[in-house]
């Protein structure tokens, strides 16, 4: 990274290497470059960096929820329904995803366009995508009937039966209820709706789904992260310029480290809490 004036210049080759560990650069984007772009060009550029932030975001909640450890009963519990929810929202938005990269890249004159341009990180990562979604069903399945959809009502008392004819569930045959909603955990719903997840997808060992799943949905956030990243480059330099130019530089202070940052599920509340409906029983 060098400076010139007031402003810092870097290249796309060492734009992520060259920044220095906790800074934060600021690139504006130059409105008149921007509007230059064909509608299909701009539409993809933003929503690229629109789901990116949603799967970043929802990637670092998974892992925060993953953190909360507890012996007692229900944290234990609710902390793994919740990191269910988690999981459920991300591959939502994993399949969202890639249905835009499907619909707006694959199928549109913009990917004969830009394929050729991708740079390695980039064909690798849509390469991986399309044999991930074309070979396995477990993401869809989940998207389609679970994530961003209730299941149908038959599947819901499939789910229902699985879990009343397992005994080893028999103690996880509950509700917790506390003064606050956000202290309630209808637990066996979440139990029942996990037991359709795997059964919709074929899987009978409940452990083995819980690691296939996250592996799964973590390499196609990690791939569809990688794919917006390289069309972005490629966009860039079509349109902007060989550069990158930081006006801002800034310290990020007291970031904690990723693996000692938990998600609780139970909370502490003062008298008069800010947000969220009493719904506690």
């Amino acid at each position: 990274m060098q400076q010139r004036g007031g402003h810092y210049a870097l290249s796309w080759e060492d734009s992520l290497t060259s920044i220095p560990r906790l800074k934060v650069l600021r690139i504006p984007i130059q409105k008149d470059r921007l509007k230059a772009l064909s509608s299909d060009e701009r539409v993809l550029f933003l929503l690229l960096g629109y789901v990116s932030n949603q799967i970043a975001m929802l990637q670092k909640l998974v892992v925060f929820s993953l953190n909360t450890q507890s012996e007692s009963e229900p944290e234990q519990y609710a902390s793994g329904a919740q990191s269910e929810m988690l999981v459920r929202m991300l591959v939502g938005a994993v399949n969202e995803a890639w249905l835009l990269v499907e619909r707006r890249f694959i199928s549109n004159p913009i990917g004969k366009m830009y394929l050729p341009l991708l740079d390695a990180g980039g064909q690798r990562a849509l390469t991986t995508l399309k044999r991930q979604f074309g070979d396995s069903n477990l993401l869809a399945t989940i998207r389609n009937n679970f994530a961003f959809h209730h299941p149908k009502s038959a599947e819901v008392e499939d789910a229902f039966r699985t879990a009343a004819d397992d005994p080893g569930l028999d103690d996880a045959w509950c509700f917790y209820f506390s003064q606050h909603g956000y202290n309630t955990m209808f637990f066996l719903s979440d139990l029942v709706i996990v037991q359709g997840i795997f059964r919709a997808a074929g899987i009978q060992d409940f452990a083995e789904g819980q690691r296939r799943l996250i592996k799964e949905v973590t390499d196609a956030a990690n791939d569809l992260l990688e794919f917006a990243k390289s069309f972005t480059k490629v966009v860039w330099l079509k349109h902007f310029g060989n550069e990158i130019i930081c006006d801002k530089v800034f310290d990020v202070a007291n970031a904690p480290i990723v693996d000692n940052v938990t998600l609780p599920f139970f909370v502490t509340l003062p008298e008069a809490p800010s947000l969220g409906p009493d719904i506690g029983i």
